[in-house]
């Protein structure tokens, strides 16, 4: 038995020789770049066994091709520990014995290594769960804690930390799970130049927010690849045999998923231009992000009451309906005909899509408005975003020059507003500084909503507020009560009618910000690094 072993160890290291050395020739014409993600099912705390089968795994991804192979989160110990006491044993340090051999392991295949593990820190005895990098060299050149720490037994790590690396292939970077849950977290990534994020996870497919959306809006919103690395198999508490790994491009396309109840791997290649990664998807992201406006996304309204702090409306309830017309334009006998169907309280806004005055008079809106007790927020072509109501058109936009944050908060009923270019919302610092002043609902007036808009739209309620938007062909409406709450969504796509919901303006005032932020670096990179 042990004569077999040893010639199977001889040659698996055989076939990583040759693979590695033909995947090195093919380095004269790289026309793309293999990744390996290892969709890994951890045995919980058995550090041996789990390292053992990451080394084979490895070595397969080696033989394949691959040039990076990315892992998941904790893979070497498992995930779900209730204390300090319980993840001890558990804890390596940067020198152990594990993190060598993975180091080993990168040299012997001349590939770069992605590993995590619970971290401990032997300056201060504190753990983290942290990730490293290992150059083909056997090099540390990259060490990440999860900043977004657990809440039993690991400390945060600092928001100020290096999270990207360089490779011949351009810069990458790492957000260990919920990091990137938090688009302000990758977002210091793309700022830094990083063209390819790597996202090890343990996230079971359990919530109301889908984690491929998560990581779509991040790579879209960024112009950057996402690398997303899940687990498979069960822990002590997690169950994540149907949990999802993907590899997402810049525009926010999955281009390749994975879900086994098994360990396997998902080998992509990563189109090269010249021999790098594209950046020109994140250059053009990054350039077009305004500094100006987010000088006040570092504020910190730590009160309770918003509603005092900010003097906005009493909270209550508001009816948020979201039109998307028959064929052709909206018209003024088609919008009336809408309105005075539906119920008449609570008191309702309406989201019209993008027209422009012709089409939708303004005196004619606040005429249908002082007849059914309502409201409208629409984006004239001519004349840019209002808010409409019995009393007259007030915009949302201000022109003032000591302000240069452009987008107004107005009140209605029990509800603080703002309307913003589905554009603008493409950026993560916009959602949190509206939510920061207080805003309830961010409506959106386009031409069109594409579902990628829509997917975008919804994971802003991360942020603390509601969203609403309507287009000549779609339509949607989501909220999520808290950071980790229910998802409510409504969509309409391809076809006319209304879709609704009953806001509860209570819940979006009960605001909670995630503020471990390199606020300097997202304030002062304007175009995005290299």
């Amino acid at each position: 038995m042990k004569q077999m072993y040893c010639m199977v160890t001889v040659l698996v290291f055989l076939c990583s020789s040759v693979c590695c050395g033909v995947a090195a020739a093919d380095q004269n014409t790289p026309a793309a770049l293999k990744i390996a993600l290892v969709h890994f099912a951890v045995t919980y705390r058995d550090i041996d066994k789990n390292l053992a089968e990451l080394t084979a795994l490895h070595r397969t991804a080696a033989c394949q091709g691959a040039k990076i192979i990315f892992n998941t989160e904790l893979a070497l110990s498992g995930y779900s520990f209730s204390s300090r006491a319980d993840v001890a044993p558990m804890t390596r340090t940067l020198n152990s014995r594990a993190v060598r051999h993975m180091a080993a392991l990168a040299r012997e295949l001349g590939v770069y290594i992605g590993i995590t593990f619970p971290e401990k820190d032997e300056a201060t005895g504190s753990f983290y769960n942290s990730a490293v990098v290992l150059s083909p060299e056997g090099q540390m050149i990259c060490h990440y804690r999860k900043i977004y720490g657990e809440k039993r037994w690991a400390r945060s790590g600092s928001p100020y930390q290096k999270n990207v690396f360089d490779t011949p292939w351009g810069r990458m970077g790492v957000a260990i799970c919920a990091d990137s849950y938090f688009g302000l977290i990758p977002r210091t990534a793309a700022v830094q130049g990083a063209d390819l994020l790597w996202v090890p996870a343990n996230w079971p497919p359990t919530g109301s927010m889908s984690p491929l959306d998560v990581w779509q809006t991040r790579a879209r919103e960024n112009g950057m690849y996402l690398a997303a690395c899940n687990r498979t198999g069960k822990d002590r508490t997690m169950d994540c045999t149907s949990a999802v790994s993907a590899v997402i491009n810049p525009e926010g396309t999955v281009m390749e998923k994975t879900v086994s109840g098994e360990s396997t791997l998902m080998v992509v290649q990563i189109p090269l231009k010249n021999g790098r990664i594209d950046s020109v998807p994140r250059q053009q992201r990054m350039a077009s992000r305004k500094i100006a406006q987010y000088r006040q996304i570092y504020l910190d309204p730590w009160t309770e009451n918003l509603t005092a702090y900010y003097q906005l409306p009493e909270p209550g309830r508001l009816q948020v309906r979201c039109i998307v017309p028959h064929k052709g334009p909206l018209n003024m006998a088609a919008l009336e005909n809408e309105v005075k169907q539906a119920p008449a309280k609570p008191a309702s806004l309406w989201v019209l899509p993008q027209v422009n005055t012709r089409d939708l008079p303004p005196d004619a809106l606040i005429s249908l408005a002082r007849k059914y007790g309502t409201a409208f927020a629409v984006r004239f072509s001519d004349h840019g975003p209002e808010l409409i109501t019995a009393k007259g058109r007030e915009s949302f936009l201000t022109h003032a020059p000591a302000r240069p944050f452009p987008f107004d908060i107005r009140h209605l009923g029990p509800a603080a507003v703002a309307m913003v270019p589905m554009a603008e919302l493409y950026h993560p610092e916009l959602s949190v500084i509206l939510s920061k002043l207080g805003c309830d609902l961010v409506l959106l007036s386009e031409l069109a909503l594409s579902s990628a808009d829509m997917v975008t739209g919804s994971v802003r309620t991360i942020d603390n507020l509601a969203v609403a938007g309507a287009g000549k062909d779609s339509g949607f409406v989501a909220h999520m009560k808290g950071i980790h709450g229910k998802l409510t969504t409504n969509r309409i796509s391809g076809s006319a009618g209304v879709c609704s919901f009953d806001l509860d303006t209570a819940q979006t005032r009960e605001k909670t910000f995630y503020d471990r932020i390199d606020y300097d670096l997202l304030l002062t990179f304007e175009k995005g690094g290299k």
